[in-house]
């Protein structure tokens, strides 16, 4: 078979043609007029295969890349082509592939008949035995049936110049079709005919009762008839090459003929004859793609019978040419023409390369309804005409024998097509998806009853598709999308503010009266962004105010109906929507208008509402031109009339297909009338493709133009979670989400199905915990139980927008959903539904325009024009910039520096914020400039608008060539630094390019060695501190900015972040591309650095997944990644494996999953030849060793350490410096002992003084940590001697960035407030030098606050600006932020993995919530918040983070002990115990909270009736609160003393009154700081009567 097709891929281009038509058609004169009809005689061979269907759907489902239409198309190739091979050896001609049919003949005269009828029948018998049944690696099994028939046939051919059609007629064409219908697999069946005509006592058969039909078991002679005489017949006047032996089919040597190629040609699918031209492999149009399948079938009055062969000849020309017709206008191709069930029928496609339409469906549905309306009309003949139309998933692919073979669909779609055309015979048939993929407007349809369809389960619905022929309901269009309550829109609060305050704004004007109001706020946004949800949650909050709400969803046909959406309006607005014919009508609209002068002239609105009012005078006097303006008047006052009477928010979805007279009408509605109006439409391609009067109500002054943006990683967790109907998703889920969505929300949808449907991840329900016994005690109610606090809605369980698939009853079970063991992620190939959108624009494109697409698909996302230029072959600059520019026009590319969220009004933003506008200058809006200026092309870096077309744009490339071009990318890459010059190296990990046996260039090293004596000196600690140490290191860094401010011009900026997009990243895809498996793993730890240094973990994570993969691979025996070559084989060394798990581990520590970290840590020093202990012994035993190693490194003169060695010293002391800070956290000093020495002697092995200075740093926090003061005023005093004697470089800055940001967490720790302000200043002025993204978490913070008007993301910073507002509302009496839009971030963040995984931060977020309910007496939320974070509290690491949580959840126990005391709970002294332990065990060393500790303690022993000892303990606290300069804490003391002594009082119900009237951050700064004070809760227990003798508080 591989020579056969070396051969045909070496003929010519007719032999390559040849092989797509049968040698009826070759061999045909060339001079006939169509239509015309040849009677011939001859034998027909049906095979019918089983299994195909369930084979297309297994492959269809494959979970790899790449994989599912290669591996199919080689088994039903292999499989049909040995069919096919034994068919042409015995002369057969394969008129045609049916699906999973072939239809082959046998051309012969009459006397022929009965030999060739025992050679074919012998064929089958062959075939059945090399072919009846075979296995696939899938499962399926396939197996083949045949039918025989014989007699009269005619051959047809109708078409017009261009494309022709041929088909074979005859009673032996009904026949065949009869005798397949009864064999089964692995049987042959003789039609009654054949019987007749073959040569009986040949055959042994068996008959079938009642029918006239045999069963063929064997032949008992060989045929006498020669096959080889009967070919050298064949075509004897077309020249042949010379004919080899054994040529299967002689047809495939012609030779080449101009006049026959192009006769040959007009039989051809054009998707076939773009590839013969192109020369491409036609293998390569094989794939799995989302089409739309229209079979249509004609019924004739009379059966086809010589008598009416050239009437019905000429009824099927005329259908043929109508069809095509069609077919050419609404962008589908005829496939083919057959005869079927005593019919003829076309099967047509939409949706083929080149012709792909995102609005493909509707344009199916209109060429199949016109196509039966004009057969019916210009057919006399046609009895029936049926039209079955079904879109999705099929197999397209050129399908057979490498000598024959054709274009063709199978595919369960294809059989549901087939079926509804015959069981539903004289309609347009659709199935469910096509219905809902048109667009199309429902009174369009019309639902059919069900029927049990052959061959087809679980079709679905099925509709008649009506066209325009229903009678049009006026004001009928609602929007599709409709809001539940427990389906919340997610991550759209910026766009959710603009709704509430352009409401706002809206009811404050219409309660003045002297004030108008009209405000049009237009969401723009491509398919799949969450137009229609946005709106639906608009709705749904404006129905629940004092306004009307009137909303409607317009279609494409709308566009066409002039006044379409001015009537629909009117009609809403007149609420006749419901009305059932037009005197219902006319009765409503009169009781809506009042006005005399508007009752008078009411039959204005005759044909617009479809009324009948009589004329008036007037109007019936007027001319048509008056007429038709005075009627626009009329409408615009009834309006501004009626919008009078009350307040309507109006809501457009869908609003591009707004008619051209309705905009006119709106434009004028806009500028004149008091309304509020909400509008949601795709992005324009053109500015030219605009109505004048929409782009006119774009730019008015009133108009709010939003862009909507991309969803952010973390929403895209939650809206999984909410698909799914689930509380978690593993954190592998959500990086392939992140990742393959681009955050865009139907994207997300698409890809959970596909995981889904492929059994990838699976859904289980969560085992409820039995509750611990503190939880009993302090909760006997058990009120969690019964809680509504969250209920669902905390774990995003809703029950709406439910994937299909997924769909399950309701159930009060939580679920999670979890990765299958086997699953691939990386290797999900893109789901159809969103590739046939992709293909739908690239189809689009011109042809340049499509080869400069697909080149920057190699590069990757982000690119420069210089390297298009110099990639895409033959490309000059001039074209370049033509291709560009339309580009930018289609939507397709846009500047890679554009702000994502850039929202401006277009009045005032639409100049410079043009289709082609250029953001490279700067990052100002000011900066904004024209990409293209007189034909010049500006723009300098450029991105894919959406990464969905450049994923399908890269798999439109045949292997081969996607090879060649990353090899040139690659090349061009290597040559491009990817650290910009401000940086101090060429690489991010020091040493990367030495350990993996590069060569080193680095320039910039400053790595100063010196001897291991040397680096000891540096931990000498001085005996004294010098008084000016501090002020000599504060004047040093006050200098070194001052020089910076000072060079600042000359320095330039970081494009650290430019050069990572636009050469590190593309740089992974090219290697991967080539298949360098070395290179491609050096660039994807570089990269998943440099997101670190960008302060990047997700995208960091996702590069580390994939480096992971390729570990496991190369473990396993398995190629790396696809492209790798499985022969080469590789090894990634043991630098590169360490700096995967200690890149993990880092992340993972700054995102607080601490445990997990260590273990990465561990891991990663194992494989850096340094094991860190696990039990006790082996702990002491290392430490003693790192001790004496301590020792040695005194006489040890160490100077020349290779730059290999270096980089493993630094990840040595890297790996080391967190497990210190682990082991503190988690309370274990012996462990954390270790680790720091084991750094320490790292660093001084180095023999480099900044690893050293850095070591020295830790040693001063940690000696902080566990509470050695003396040491650590040690190491203070050391590392400002140090640090001031340094010289300037940029390892400077980062050293003293790190020592000042240090002493200010010591001074804070210690309650030293006013120094640890100072040094965080400092630190701030530090980083600004630096200009390292990933430690200035300052900016972060600075760039919230200034976004809070419009949030849309959840990230770590957010969660701490949170935790800091609660801070406020519990201690300040004042709100920073409502209670309630805290309390909201709280349920919002419950399904971000990375903010739960933070258990710091959740332990004050959930420590807060129950204090605050605790202090309302709120007991049922209180037990909700509070199981939360007792969860958190037991497992969480001892930080400064968490120790603000701890404190607030120890003045929520305190609480609960108050509550049990007044309650006299029977588990008092147990709670009591459990709460002085709170009090007791955690932060010796962390001073700040110690005064707020000791007044929680005073109020413990307060209410067990020590009132003494809780006074000592008071005045305790007072005293060190005024030592630290602790100004809050002193407040709130002082106010308990005075309480507690009986100078005031504050009841809880007091407090309750206080929180709602606390005023805001802005009114605090008006008021005296003990103005306030009444705003804030006082710990008393003077209402109670607390039954003292409970408990017996033990002697101090």
């Amino acid at each position: 078979m591989l020579k056969v097709i070396e051969r045909v891929q070496r003929s010519h281009k007719i032999g390559r043609i040849a092989a797509h038509v049968p040698d009826m058609v070759v061999y045909s004169s060339l001079d006939r007029e169509t239509p015309y009809a040849e009677r011939f005689n001859g034998v027909l061979l049906f095979a019918d295969i089983s299994g195909f269907t369930a084979l297309t759907e297994k492959f269809s489902l494959s979970s790899k890349k790449d994989y599912g239409a290669d591996e199919l198309t080689h088994t039903l190739n292999s499989y049909i082509g040995d069919i096919v091979s034994q068919i042409l050896e015995d002369g057969g001609d394969i008129l045609n592939y049916a699906g999973d049919a072939i239809l082959a003949l046998w051309a012969v005269e009459r006397s022929q008949l009965s030999e060739v009828i025992t050679l074919v029948i012998r064929c089958g018998l062959n075939i059945q035995d090399k072919c009846g049944i075979r296995e696939t690696e899938v499962g399926c099994q396939l197996r083949v049936k045949i039918g025989i028939s014989a007699g009269k046939l005619s051959k047809v051919i109708v078409g017009d110049k261009t494309s022709q059609y041929y088909i074979v007629i005859g009673r032996a064409v009904d026949e065949v079709r009869l005798a397949e219908s009864l064999a089964v697999a692995g049987t042959i069946i003789l039609s009654p005919n054949a019987w007749e005509l073959c040569a009986r006592q040949n055959l042994a058969i068996d008959h079938i009762e009642n029918e006239g039909a045999v069963k063929v078991r064997y032949i008992k002679q060989e045929p006498q008839f020669s096959v080889e005489n009967y070919l050298q017949e064949l075509g004897k006047n077309v020249e042949h090459e010379n004919l080899q032996r054994r040529c299967l089919r002689k047809a495939s040597t012609l030779k080449p003929h101009d006049e026959r190629e192009n006769f040959m040609r007009k039989y051809v699918i054009k998707t076939v004859l773009q590839k013969i031209d192109d020369n491409h492999p036609l293998e390569y149009l094989s794939e799995m793609r989302p089409a739309t399948i229209v079979f249509v079938n004609l019924q004739f009055e009379d059966a086809i019978c010589d008598m009416k062969l050239i009437s019905q000849c000429v009824a099927i020309h005329k259908a043929a040419i109508s069809i095509d017709q069609q077919m050419q206008f609404h962008h589908g191709r005829i496939n083919k023409v057959f005869m079927f069930d005593k019919g003829c029928t076309f099967l047509c496609l939409f949706g083929l390369p080149g012709d792909k339409r995102v609005d493909e469906c509707a344009h199916a549905l209109q060429a199949a309804y016109s196509i039966h309306q004009a057969c019916l009309q210009e057919i006399k003949s046609l009895k029936t005409i049926s039209v079955g139309v079904t879109a999705g998933p099929v197999f397209c692919g050129v399908m057979g024998h490498p000598l024959r073979h054709e274009y063709t669909v199978i595919g369960r779609k294809v059989n549901l097509a087939a079926r509804l055309m015959m069981y539903y015979p004289g309609l347009v048939s659709c199935d469910h998806e096509t219905h809902v993929f048109s667009s199309l407007p429902s009174f369009y349809f019309t639902e059919l009853p069900r029927k049990v369809l052959k061959g087809v389960c679980h079709p679905g619905p099925i509709y008649q598709f009506m066209g325009n022929r229903q009678q049009m309901l006026v004001g009928k269009a609602p929007m599709s999308f409709q809001r539940r309550e427990d389906c919340p829109l997610l991550g759209r609060q910026k766009e959710l503010e603009v709704y509430f305050q352009g409401l706002k704004d809206f009811l404050e004007a219409r309660s003045s009266v002297a004030k108008t109001y009209n405000k049009v706020i237009i969401f723009e946004g491509a398919t799949g962004y969450g137009k229609s949800h946005l709106l639906a949650e608009i709705v749904h909050r404006a129905s629940k105010e004092k306004v009307r709400v009137m909303s409607l969803e317009l279609t494409k046909p709308d566009i066409k109906q002039s006044n379409y959406t001015l009537q629909t309006v009117l009609a809403l607005l007149l609420a006749i929507q419901t009305c059932q014919g037009y005197a219902e009508r006319e009765r409503v609209i009169l009781s809506k208008i009042h006005d005399p002068e508007l009752r008078e002239n009411v039959c204005f609105l005759n044909d617009i509402l479809k009324v009948k009012f009589p004329l008036s005078l007037t109007v019936s006097t007027m001319d048509s031109q008056t007429k038709s303006k005075e009627m626009r008047k009329y409408f615009l006052q009834l309006f501004c009339k009626l919008a009078e009477k009350e307040p309507c928010v109006y809501v457009i979805d869908q609003a591009h297909f707004v008619d051209q007279a309705s905009w006119s009408f709106l434009l004028e509605v806009c500028q004149q009338a008091s309304l509020l109006m909400f509008m949601a439409l795709l992005p324009q391609a053109s500015p030219d493709g605009l109505f004048p009067d929409m782009e006119r109500i774009i730019r008015l002054p009133h108009t709010i133009y939003l862009k909507l943006p991309v969803l952010e990683p973390p929403v895209i967790a939650q809206l999984a979670c909410q698909m799914l109907c689930v509380v978690h998703i593993p954190d592998e889920v959500k990086l392939f989400l992140v990742e393959r969505s681009h955050g865009v929300p139907y994207y997300c949808e698409e890809l959970l199905k596909s995981l889904y449907l492929r059994r990838m991840i699976v859904i289980e329900a969560i085992e409820e915990k039995e509750e611990c016994e503190d939880m009993k005690i302090l909760f006997p109610e058990d009120h969690s139980r019964s809680s509504q606090v969250w209920q669902d809605k905390e774990c995003s369980v809703v029950k709406a927008r439910k994937i299909l698939a997924l769909d399950r009853s309701p159930s009060k079970k939580l679920f999670v959903c979890l990765v299958r063991k086997s699953a691939k992620l990386a290797e999900v190939p893109i789901p159809l539904p969103l590739k046939g959108m992709a293909l739908a624009h690239l189809d689009q494109l011109q042809p340049p325009e499509q080869l400069l697409v697909k080149c920057a698909a190699i590069i990757g996302h982000t690119f420069t024009t210089q390297m298009l230029l110099d990639i895409v072959p033959e490309m000059t600059q001039q074209k370049l910039n033509l291709s560009l520019v339309s580009l930018f026009k289609s939507g397709t590319f846009e500047c890679a520096s554009r702000h994502k969220n850039l929202s401006l009004p277009m009045s005032k933003g639409a100049e410079c914020c043009s289709i082609l506008s250029c953001y490279c200058a700067g990052n100002e809006h000011t900066s904004i400039k024209p990409a293209s200026v007189a034909g010049v092309w500006k723009c300098q870096v450029v991105c894919f608008c959406t990464s969905l077309v450049k994923e399908t744009a890269y798999e439109l490339w045949l292997k081969e060539q996607k090879k060649e071009i990353h090899s040139k990318c690659a090349k061009y890459l290597q040559q491009q630094a990817y650290r910009c010059h401000q940086c101090a190296r060429d690489e991010f990990i020091c040493g990367h390019k030495a350990a993996v046996g590069g060569i080193i260039t680095d320039s910039n090293n400053d790595l100063t060695q010196e001897s291991c004596e040397r680096m000891l000196f540096y931990f000498r600690l001085p005996e004294t501190m010098q008084r000016n140490d501090e002020q000599d290191f504060l004047a040093r860094i006050d200098l070194m900015v001052a020089e910076w401010y000072a060079s600042i011009d000359c320095r330039g900026s970081c494009r650290c972040a430019e050069l990572v997009e636009c050469v590190l990243i593309p740089l992974i895809r090219q290697w991967m591309g080539v298949g360098d498996v070395s290179k491609a793993f050096y660039c994807l730890l570089e990269a998943a650095v440099a997101c670190v240094y960008l302060s990047n973990y997700l995208r960091a994570l996702s590069f580390l997944n994939e480096a992971k993969i390729i570990l496991k691979n190369l473990k396993a025996g398995k190629p790396a990644f696809e492209t790798a070559d499985p022969i080469v084989k590789v090894k990634i060394c043991e630098f590169e494996k360490a700096c995967v798990f200690r890149l993990t581990g880092e992340i993972q520590f700054n995102t607080g999953q601490i445990l997990e970290a260590e273990k990465n840590f561990v891991k990663a020093l194992r494989l850096l030849k340094k094991r860190f202990p696990r039990n006790l012994a082996a702990l002491t035993m290392k430490y003693i060793y790192e001790k004496m190693k301590t020792l040695h490194y005194r006489h040890r003169d160490t100077t020349d350490i290779k730059i290999l060695e270096q980089a493993f010293l630094q990840e040595h002391v890297c790996c080391l410096s967190y497990l210190w800070q682990i082991s503190c956290m988690r309370r274990l000093p012996k462990r954390a002992s270790l680790a720091l020495t084991m750094e320490t002697n790292s660093a001084t092995c180095s023999a480099e003084k900044f690893k050293v200075l850095f070591s020295i740093i830790d040693c001063f926090q940690y000696s902080q940590m566990v509470g050695d003061e003396v040491k650590c005023s040690c190491y203070e005093r050391l590392l400002y001697r140090r640090l001031a004697q340094q010289p300037y470089c940029d390892r400077e800055f980062e050293l003293i960035f790190c020592f000042t940001r240090s002493v200010a967490i010591v001074k804070l720790c210690a309650g030293n407030l006013e120094q640890s302000v100072q040094y965080t200043v400092q630190a701030q002025q530090v980083i600004k030098v630096l200009n390292r993204p990933d430690l200035d978490m300052y900016k972060e913070c600075v760039e919230l606050i200034q976004n809070l008007e419009r949030p849309g993301t959840i990230s770590v910073a957010k969660g701490w600006f949170y935790a800091a507002c609660f801070d406020f509302l519990l201690y300040a009496g004042f709100a920073v932020m409502p209670f309630e839009e805290c309390l909201a971030f709280v349920k919002e963040c419950q399904s971000d993995p990375t903010l739960v995984a933070d258990r710091s931060l959740m332990i004050n977020l959930y420590s807060a919530l129950a204090l605050w309910y605790a202090r309302l007496a709120d007991w049922e939320k209180v037990a909700h918040f509070y199981r939360k974070a007792y969860g958190i509290y037991f497992g969480m690491p001892a930080s400064i983070h968490s120790i603000s949580g701890v404190v607030k959840f120890l003045e929520c126990s305190v609480l609960l002990l108050k509550k049990a005391l007044s309650e006299q709970n029977k588990h008092t002294k147990a709670i009591y115990n459990k709460t002085v332990k709170v009090s007791h065990t955690r932060y010796a060393t962390i001073h700040i909270f110690l005064p707020r500790v000791l007044h929680l303690k005073a109020f413990i022993f307060l209410l067990v009736g020590n009132e003494m000892l809780a006074e000592d303990i008071l005045k305790q606290a007072l005293l060190l609160g005024e030592k630290q300069g602790n100004l809050l804490d002193q407040s709130w003391i002082k106010q308990s003393q005075d309480t507690w002594s009986g100078a005031c009082t504050q009841r809880s119900v007091d407090w309750l009154t206080a929180t709602l009237s606390m005023p805001s951050w802005e009114e605090a700064v008006k008021l005296h700081p003990k103005d306030l004070l009444q705003y804030r809760f006082t710990l008393t227990d003077l209402s109670l009567e607390v039954c003292h003798d409970t408990l017996r508080t033990p002697a101090v």
